[in-house]
């Protein structure tokens, strides 16, 4: 429907352009979508989410969309290229999206079309977060509350959206997709990052759709072969229940159980001093000194080496962090760069 261009506003700032390609705009219906989407765009205020600058028509009636330049890459990209990361770095990810999409929910939006192309992470250039990622391309979101005499510019049994991140509910009729539509992509884009694999995959869009109306999403455990945290199973098995019922109720009910879940902020819990365990050191050992001889009187102290450092998949650049456990799994995946030991993992 429309191109995006790299350029400058003449104020010497950088700018992204999205314009409506002329076939489109011969078709009313997209003409009213990409104004709607200018429209949503404008009403999100969140630094998790693109910021539209400017709506514009040329002279000879090419509609445009300014946007905020970003630096850096698409989540795709860089799954392409890792094929896939530690939770270390996949947490800042989606701790971003949520936030992101608490805004647009906040806002009466709805996505519809949260997949890996439409996260971008940006390059802040700030040593305490060198990355930030935001959510792109509101082209076929939904406004919620929408009065009854507005029209809708979604019938009812269209299906939109891209069809490995779609909730059932969506697949069913995108006008049945709400907030919890959204949760559901979260899930599916989390899953995706961390396993390397999507949670449903099959060989037509027709079996993919029937996994996904008829299965329960499987268990990081059962996709990778690997024991993953259960904090991070029970949020993924509820992100991507069939069920949205089941699922969280919100962006922020969301985003509160992701943190929790998060390497950073699991600590071990401590025992009252009533309960502690204690022990008595035992008393030092005589030592008996004797100049006598040339040989040494202590022997040499011979380290253990300890191999702790398994291999890591992390983007370039990134949030630091590994994945503590990995293994090389089977089939061989794409060819990842140079890994090192970073701190926190799975």
């Amino acid at each position: 429907m429309g191109e995006v261009w790299a350029a400058s506003d003449g104020k010497g700032q950088e700018v992204a352009i999205k314009v409506l390609l002329q076939r489109a705009a011969m078709k009313p219906d997209l003409v009213k979508r990409f104004e709607r989407e200018a429209k949503i765009t404008s009403a999100i205020k969140s630094p998790f989410v693109c910021q539209l600058l400017e709506v514009n028509t040329t002279e000879d009636g090419t509609h445009l969309l300014v946007f905020e330049q970003l630096t850096g890459e698409s989540l795709s990209d860089r799954l392409k290229r890792e094929q896939y990361l530690p939770l270390s770095e996949v947490g800042p990810i989606i701790d971003d999206v949520l936030r992101g999409l608490a805004a647009a929910h906040s806002a009466g939006v709805v996505h519809r079309d949260l997949k890996p192309g439409n996260i971008f992470i940006e390059r802040t250039g700030d040593p305490k977060k060198p990355e930030r990622a935001k959510i792109l391309d509101f082209g076929i979101s939904k406004i919620t509350g929408r009065p009854k005499e507005e029209p809708t510019l979604t019938a009812f049994d269209a299906t939109l959206g891209s069809f490995a991140y779609m909730a059932p509910e969506q697949i069913r009729g995108a006008a049945r997709a709400d907030e919890r539509a959204d949760i559901y992509a979260v899930g599916a884009v989390a899953f995706r990052a961390l396993a390397g694999r999507l949670p449903f995959e099959g060989s037509s869009a027709a079996v993919l759709v029937s996994l996904k109306l008829d299965r329960n999403a499987p268990r990081l455990e059962e996709a990778t072969g690997e024991k993953w945290p259960q904090g991070v199973e029970r949020f993924l098995e509820r992100a991507l229940d069939r069920h949205k019922e089941k699922r969280f109720a919100s962006a922020e009910e969301a985003l509160a159980a992701w943190r929790a879940i998060q390497p950073a902020n699991i600590t071990r819990a401590k025992l009252p001093p009533s309960q502690q365990k204690r022990t008595t050191p035992p008393p030092p050992a005589a030592v008996s000194l004797s100049f006598a001889g040339s040989s040494a009187m202590f022997p040499e102290d011979h380290p253990t080496e300890v191999d702790d450092s398994p291999p890591t998949m992390t983007g370039e650049p990134s949030w630091a962090g590994s994945s503590s456990g990995r293994i090389t799994r089977e089939p061989p995946r794409a060819t990842p760069r140079a890994r090192g030991r970073k701190q926190g993992g799975r």
